[in-house]
């Protein structure tokens, strides 16, 4: 007997079984994000952060390919039966309310920045509108990112469980015509938010996690895996050529050519080795400790865009990580506590 819709949203909006090891990834991944903004540049050029804090956006691209291959199902749903009201109200919760709830705090603290120090950290426009917060920090346009998932995933999603290996090369092949269109369109030439912003840049991020995804249930052949780690290992070498030993490909925009399709599989080295390193869950502090932190990382993201959009590089390092963590974690548990999405839903 065929599965009915409801099935198959249930299967799309929920994962089947939680890994700890992506949770700790994730936390991981934002006390990188945290690092990233506090430390400034030399300092990174120095410790060679390109290898590992520099990571942190792509191991989250590649994350979210992990989570959403690992949805698969091996059934063929309707387009129609993905984008459903349940689906929207469950991202609403998880993703836009969240943002909601920031955006007021940003435009507060904004204020206040205003009303004691004399300083002007608000900014409104109509990037507003896609995700960038009143008082913005270093990091804003991956709110932007996330926010196009909503629409891009149940496609991708779509394609995935119809046609995989398609879906893979399609990814990749977007990617690619994307930064040769981008390069020579004058919007995203001039406004570096849209280009920074563009999904479509990390599509083949997302690919790799797609195809991690099958090794975390069923482990790759000896070959797969030799020739999966020489290409994370060319993109090693690539990444360390192009911030050390001034490579350039007039392709990209010299910001962003450290994260593009010749970069992604170095992240998702990095994934699949602290996947298979990590045990499937753990009773150790520091396991518990991070993996709590991952499941808040998005909450703490919102809210170090707006603390280093006051404090850049002003405090301490130590100080600045602190702070976030534990504002962003207060946030979380209050948003699941208390239902404070849920209540603007229940408003709506």
């Amino acid at each position: 007997m065929p599965p009915t819709n409801s099935s198959t949203v249930s299967a799309f909006t929920n994962s089947q079984k939680r890994f700890q090891q992506i949770d700790v990834t994730k936390g991981l991944a934002i006390v990188s994000v945290l690092l990233l903004h506090a430390f400034d540049k030399s300092t990174l050029l120095n410790s060679y952060a390109i290898f590992h804090i520099w990571q942190a956006v792509p191991v989250f691209m590649v994350l979210m390919g992990v989570n959403l291959g690992m949805e698969f199902t091996g059934n063929k749903p309707k387009l129609s039966s993905l984008y459903t009201r349940k689906y929207f109200r469950k991202k609403a919760e998880r993703i836009l309310f969240p943002l909601l709830w920031v955006y007021v705090l940003s435009i507060l603290a904004g204020l206040a920045w205003f009303l004691l120090y004399n300083q002007h950290k608000l900014e409104f426009d109509a990037y507003n509108l896609i995700g960038l917060l009143p008082v913005t920090g270093p990091g804003n346009y991956f709110v932007t990112l996330i926010l196009q998932t909503i629409f891009f995933f149940p496609i991708i999603y779509y394609l995935f469980q119809r046609h995989p290996s398609r879906t893979i090369f399609l990814l990749v092949a977007l990617e690619i015509l994307f930064l040769f269109w981008s390069s020579h369109v004058y919007l995203f030439l001039k406004e570096d938010y849209l280009y920074s912003a563009a999904l479509p840049r990390y599509f083949s991020a997302i690919a790799f996690g797609l195809v991690l995804s099958k090794s975390m249930l069923q482990p790759f052949k000896a070959n797969v895996i030799l020739i999966f780690l020489a290409i994370a290992a060319a993109s090693g070498l690539y990444l360390y050529r192009m911030v050390y030993a001034d490579l350039e490909i007039s392709l990209m925009t010299a910001e962003w050519q450290t994260q593009s399709v010749l970069t992604f599989a170095y992240a998702a080295a990095i994934v699949w080795m602290l996947f298979k390193s990590l045990p499937i869950f753990s009773d150790t502090m520091f396991l518990r400790l991070f993996a709590a932190l991952g499941k808040a990382s998005y909450h703490i993201f919102l809210i170090q865009i707006v603390y280093f959009g006051l404090f850049l590089k002003q405090n301490s390092v130590l100080f600045s990580l602190f702070t976030c963590l534990l504002a962003g974690y207060l946030f979380y548990k209050a948003d699941i506590k208390y239902g404070l999405s849920k209540r603007i839903l229940s408003w709506a």
